[in-house]
C-alpha cells in the first residue's frame, strides 16, 4: 500500500453516500485518503479550484448543477481538468455516460452496483493514468523546451558560420593577394628564405579559404540554398581538369597522380563545378594519406545502365571498417588515437555527399587498412536543370 495521501473530493448532496464511499474506499485501501466534501456544484467548483484533488467522486444530479454541466465549467473538452473525475449516478443511462466520458469524466459507475472492489479499482486506475499522463505531458514539455533550445542553438551556428565566412573573406583575400605581389618581386628582390616563409603563408591563406568555403557550404545546405546547375558536360574534362590542378601537390609529395579514362565517355548532364570540388576533395584526401612514393588514379567509366562511375583509388594508409561507416558524416575525421591530426574540418567529405546526392547520385567508400581505400561515386543519366542562386556564386570565396 502507498503511504502517499490521496486527496478525494467527493460532489454529493446526500451525506450518506459520502459516508458509504468513505467506507468502501477505506475497506481494503490501496492509499491513504484525505477526504475532502462538497454538497453543491459550486462548492465543488471552488474546491476543485482551491485544493487540486488527486481525484473527484461526483453525483450526476446536484441541487444546483449536473454531472455535464459541472464538467463545462471546468472546462469541458477544451480543457479537461488536470484529475481524474469518476461519475456516480443512481440512473444508468447509456446517452449519459457516453456524453459524461465525452466531456471529460475518466469513469462512470452506477451508485447501485457500487462496492469496495469497484470503487477502489475505478480510483486506482483513473488516478494512475492520469499521474501516467501528467508525466508524459512533463516529459514532452521538456522535449519540446529542449528541441526549442537547440534550433536556436543551431541557427545562432549556422548565423555564425555565415558572419565568420563574410568577415574573413575580405581581409583573407587581400593578405592572400599581397602575400602573391611580393613572391611574384613586385615590391623588389627576395631572399630564399624570405620567399620560403612567404610560401608557408600563401598556403596558409589557402587552407584558410578552403575551411571557409566549406562552413559557407554546409551553411547553404543547411538553408536550402545549395543548388546545382546541371549542363551537359564530359566527365572526362573534368577529371583532367582536377588531376592538372593537384599535380604540383603530388609531385611534391612524390606521388604518382594519375588519371585512366576510355575515349569514349558520353557527355552527361551535371554541375561540373560541384563536381569539380567533390574530385578536388577526394583526390587531396587521397594525397594527404597516401605515403611517398605511392600512388592515386582516378577513373571514370560509363556504366551499362547510362550512369557515369567515377572512382579515386589510392594506395596509402586505409581507414578501418568500423570508421567507414561514420566517414560521410559531419565533422568527423577517420585517424587512430595515434595518429597526428591531419587538419581540415571534417566537413568536405560530408560536403560531397549532399553534392552527390543534389544530383541523385550515390558516393561510397571501400577501403583495406594497410592497402589503400577507393572512394566512388555515381552520375545519374539525367538530371533536370536547377538554376543556380545569385546568392550561392556570390558568396563563394575566392583564393
Amino acid at each position: 500500500m502507498s503511504t502517499k495521501p490521496l486527496r478525494v473530493l467527493i460532489i454529493d448532496d446526500s451525506p450518506a453516500d459520502q459516508e458509504i464511499y468513505r467506507r468502501l474506499l477505506l475497506e481494503n485501501p490501496s492509499y491513504t485518503y484525505d477526504f475532502l466534501e462538497a454538497e453543491s456544484g459550486e462548492m465543488g467548483l471552488s474546491l476543485c479550484l482551491s485544493s487540486q484533488p488527486d481525484c473527484v467522486l461526483l453525483d450526476y444530479l446536484l441541487p444546483d448543477l449536473n454531472g455535464l454541466e459541472f464538467l463545462d465549467a471546468l472546462g469541458g473538452e477544451a480543457d479537461p481538468p488536470r484529475f481524474p473525475i469518476i461519475m456516480l449516478t443512481g440512473y444508468g443511462n447509456e446517452m449519459i455516460v457516453a456524453e459524461a466520458m465525452r466531456a471529460g469524466a475518466a469513469d462512470y459507475l452506477p451508485k447501485d452496483l457500487l462496492s469496495a472492489e469497484n470503487l477502489e479499482r475505478a480510483v486506482c486506475n483513473a488516478v494512475e493514468k492520469y499521474q501516467l499522463r501528467a508525466a508524459v505531458e512533463n516529459q514532452r514539455g521538456m522535449l519540446e523546451q529542449t528541441n526549442t533550445e537547440l534550433v536556436r542553438k543551431n541557427e545562432e551556428i549556422r548565423s555564425f558560420y555565415h558572419m565568420l565566412s563574410h568577415e574573413l573573406k575580405t581581409p583573407l583575400t587581400a593578405a592572400r593577394e599581397f602575400v602573391s605581389i611580393l613572391l611574384d618581386g613586385l615590391a623588389g628582390p627576395l631572399t630564399d628564405t624570405q620567399r620560403e616563409y612567404l610560401g608557408i603563408a600563401k598556403e596558409s591563406c589557402d587552407q584558410m579559404t578552403m575551411g571557409l568555403n566549406d562552413l559557407l557550404d554546409v551553411a547553404r545546405l543547411d538553408t536550402g540554398k545549395l543548388r546545382i546547375d546541371p549542363r551537359l558536360f564530359n566527365i572526362g574534362v573534368v577529371v583532367q581538369r582536377a588531376v592538372a590542378s593537384l599535380t604540383p601537390m603530388a609531385q611534391e609529395a612524390s606521388i604518382d597522380l594519375q588519371h585512366r579514362l576510355p575515349l569514349d565517355l558520353p557527355e552527361r548532364s551535371f554541375d561540373a563545378r560541384r563536381i569539380m570540388q567533390v574530385l578536388t576533395n577526394l583526390i587531396t584526401n587521397a594525397l594527404k594519406f597516401t605515403p611517398a612514393g605511392g600512388q592515386v588514379i582516378v577513373e571514370a567509366t560509363d556504366e551499362p545502365d547510362g550512369s557515369i562511375l567515377v572512382s579515386v583509388r589510392d594506395t596509402g594508409r586505409g581507414i578501418a571498417p568500423d570508421q567507414c561507416a561514420h566517414i560521410f558524416e559531419r565533422l568527423y575525421q577517420a585517424r587512430s588515437h595515434e595518429e597526428v591530426f591531419e587538419g581540415g574540418l571534417g566537413l568536405g567529405l560530408y560536403i560531397c555527399q549532399e553534392v552527390i546526392k543534389l544530383h541523385r547520385g550515390e558516393i561510397w567508400v571501400e577501403s583495406i587498412p594497410g592497402q589503400g581505400s577507393t572512394f566512388f561515386f555515381t552520375l545519374p543519366p539525367g538530371i533536370d536543370h536547377i538554376p543556380a542562386t545569385p546568392e550561392e556564386s556570390s558568396e563563394e570565396v575566392s583564393a
